[in-house]
């Protein structure tokens, strides 16, 4: 450790262990006496050694994080009352730290919660007037110890929250580093309630959810909203506090509905959290995008718990006239994974896929959850690609590269998982691409995605005349995607697993390849030496030699030998 920083931990250990020493005078205990008059000793040389300037001692601006004042093992070791007494009269003011101060201690006392959550359950009442950062560290501890599978009080842990929400310190505390510690108590108490709901099998007991629904209703009321803007949904909603809230409301609910479920069967979820979510449809009411981001990803829960309250209010859901809004939910909804029919049929009679392709999302999944679920609506014939007012049909003939590249994804992941359901619906799909982008071929983009399309060359069982000829035009822009080296190896084991049964139009593929590429494919010399040699075996000479001295006029000397090996 450097000098400096290991002065300055002394410095801290020395003054904070004084200051603690000093609450516990009153108890006129000789130990306590005793280590009062060292530490006071310690920390007057302390700072008279800062006043004569002694640089070395000091920490330079930034150059260190939090301090820890005390280790884990020291402050487990003392008393619940005693790291009460430690944490209220704490104070960084005499190493010139406030920017930072009680960081370090709220992190040790988060260590050992989590080690023995028990311990601090037992007896929270000490606690309830510590800052609300030391609150919201001892919640973290608790959530740690939850997800590491300790178990601990969760009557006292969920009452104890409660009664700070409830207390006027709580609201009242000021903060003069920056941070609002207060936030951390929310999204950490919603934190608690998703991971105490959403596992059944290992959850808090049912008993309690009343008390968890009062403190959620009090953190929808009192979260603030972060998200202002459509950049980055997913992370941002995920780590704001609001939308943690959100996401602990309906981690509740569900949980509500899996304890009830024989007692409630259409409205599963309780009527305060039905109420507070349809007042906050209103989005006068409810203006965060955290809110609209919530509905759409838990569109599918939002139905299982009640499935006409979805139907009635599925345009205040996803509010058209509400452009952010509308976006925030309809994304939400997109990036949930899995295509529902019953969803997509509702959104789509409402006109709200419609408007999505008519939305350049600023985020690119999205874009891609929109092409995922109108390719799956057509997979299962609920669009016709002959019909131009079906939406496969206009999101291909729209032309919009974004959306034509993630439908060629779309096929192309599925090549090693390939369904009967998907297999039929790969030339016509080929076909109405190829048109378009052949078309558009004059772009850089377009080039790109005819470039992409090689790929479902695994998708098919056979290359025919017109397959050929859309092969050969897309080979002539290989290469032209950033990183192209996947489709390449792909492409070029395609072409073996058709050279046996289709070697000439395969060979006249190889014919096409340009040769700016051709040092790339010594990756994949194996395989092109072996469909090289199927070539050969298979009559088409020729054909197979001037692939071989394509590459070696390219400067690509591997199939030389097969070349020597076949010349007689």
């Amino acid at each position: 450790m450097d000098r400096s920083n290991t002065a300055l931990t002394s410095r801290v250990t020395v003054a904070s262990r004084r200051k603690w020493l000093s609450l516990l005078l009153d108890t006129d205990n000789e130990k306590v006496t005793a280590a009062y008059q060292k530490y006071d000793q310690l920390h007057k040389a302390n700072v008279e050694a800062a006043n004569k300037g002694n640089a070395a001692t000091m920490p330079k601006s930034g150059a260190i994080g939090p301090v820890k004042p005390i280790t884990p093992e020291e402050l487990s070791a003392m008393s619940n009352i005693e790291i009460a007494a430690y944490l209220k009269g704490y104070t960084e003011e005499d190493i010139g730290m406030p920017v930072l101060e009680g960081r370090g201690l709220a992190n040790t006392l988060t260590e050992c919660v989590a080690a023995n959550p028990q311990r601090f359950t037992d007896n929270l009442l000490l606690f309830q007037d510590v800052r609300n950062l030391y609150q919201s560290s001892l919640l973290q501890g608790c959530l740690d110890a939850w997800r590491n599978k300790k178990d601990f009080n969760w009557a006292a842990l969920l009452a104890f929250i409660h009664q700070i929400l409830l207390s006027k310190q709580f609201w009242t505390e000021q903060y003069n580093d920056g941070f609002n510690y207060r936030n951390w108590v929310f999204s950490t108490t919603a934190d608690l309630i998703t991971e105490g709901t959403k596992d059944d099998t290992h959850a808090f007991d049912a008993q309690l959810l009343p008390l968890a629904e009062d403190i959620l209703l009090i953190l929808v009321d009192k979260a603030q909203q972060s998200v202002s803007t459509l950049d980055n949904l997913p992370t941002d909603v995920l780590n704001s506090d609001r939308g943690r809230v959100f996401s602990a409301v309906v981690n509740y609910a569900l949980r509500f509905a899996r304890t009830n479920e024989s007692e409630y069967t259409d409205c599963r979820w309780p009527y305060a959290i039905r109420a507070d979510f349809t007042k906050r449809l209103d989005r006068s009411v409810e203006p965060s995008l955290e809110f609209s981001y919530t509905l759409g990803f838990h569109l599918s829960y939002l139905w299982y718990l009640d499935k006409e309250w979805v139907h009635l209010n599925i345009n205040h859901i996803f509010p058209q006239r509400d452009e952010d809004h509308w976006q925030a939910a309809f994304s939400g909804y997109l990036l949930h994974p899995g295509v529902r029919e019953e969803f997509y049929l509702l959104l789509k009679a409402h006109g709200h896929y419609q408007k999505a392709l008519n939305t350049r999302f600023a985020d690119a999944e999205v874009s891609d959850g929109l092409v995922r679920h109108i390719c799956t609506g057509w997979i299962e014939d609920s669009e016709d690609l002959n019909d131009k007012t079906s939406l496969i049909y206009q999101l291909i003939h729209r032309g919009n590269p974004n959306l034509l590249a993630g439908m060629v994804y779309f096929f192309s992941r599925r090549a090693t998982n390939l369904s009967d359901k998907v297999r039929v619906k790969v030339m016509p799909a080929w076909r109405a691409l190829f048109q378009v982008l052949f078309q558009n071929r004059g772009g850089e983009e377009y080039q790109r995605i005819l470039s992409s399309l090689l790929v479902w060359l695994e998708l098919i069982d056979k290359i025919d005349a017109e397959v050929l000829s859309w092969v050969k035009e897309s080979v002539k822009h290989i290469g032209k995607i950033p990183g192209y080296g996947l489709i390449l190896s792909r492409f070029i084991k395609a072409l073996l697993k058709h050279a046996p049964k289709t070697p000439g139009a395969v060979g006249e593929v190889y014919l096409k390849i340009p040769p700016r590429i051709m040092w790339d494919l010594q990756v994949e010399a194996d395989d092109i030496k072996e469909t090289v040699r199927i070539l050969y075996n298979a009559g088409h000479k020729e054909t197979a030699n001037q692939i071989c001295n394509r590459f070696v006029e390219a400067g690509v000397d591997f199939l030389r030998a097969v070349y020597k090996e076949y010349r007689r």
